[in-house]
């Protein structure tokens, strides 16, 4: 699997970061397709226990409940881009499984991460803003953030904060 084995011979605990999140709304949708089984969300252990990396139910045990969607406890401004193809399923073909890369099967998403994963900040409670790029010269994964308009935005949000930070320091009592 490409997400697994593009850097090493055996997937890693830094790379199980990279598979989708359940939470994503994909816990029965099949990611991965083998001869033998497919796999969804759900199913990342055996995924990895059948690619022969048993290590791998560890890793994803460390994993759990690291991704909380729903309150980081801070103001959320959500940038992304989208209209990117991005890896979305992964199918071997008969015999290849694991030894050999799948055919990388692409849907929406910024290049690197799904549209359907980049979509997560929705639900924060502190949702501030929401903006999307789309393309590949404003909107790639790393690129959005060399994006004039971004960078313009972000200036933005911190003067706004900055200011806001100040005007409350200063309402209290001078003597």
């Amino acid at each position: 699997m490409r997400m697994l084995c593009a850097h090493s011979s055996a997937p890693s605990r830094a790379s199980t970061g990279f598979f989708p999140e359940k939470s994503c709304g994909g816990s029965k949708e099949p990611i991965v397709f083998t001869p033998d089984k497919n796999y969804t969300a759900s199913d990342y252990a055996d995924l990895l226990e059948d690619a022969g990396f048993p290590d791998g139910r560890e890793i994803l045990k460390t994993l759990e409940g690291s991704t909380d969607f729903t309150d980081p406890g801070v103001d959320v401004y959500c940038i992304h881009g989208s209209e990117i193809p991005t890896a979305a399923q992964f199918r071997w073909r008969p015999k290849y499984f694991p030894d050999y890369q799948p055919d990388q099967i692409d849907g929406p998403g910024d290049g690197t991460v799904n549209q359907r994963s980049l979509e997560l900040c929705k639900k924060f409670k502190r949702l501030k803003d929401y903006k999307v790029y789309p393309g590949i010269k404003s909107g790639e994964h790393m690129q959005i953030l060399l994006n004039p308009d971004v960078i313009d935005y972000v200036k933005g949000i911190i003067s706004e904060t900055s200011l806001l930070n100040k005007q409350s320091n200063t309402t209290g009592t001078v003597f």
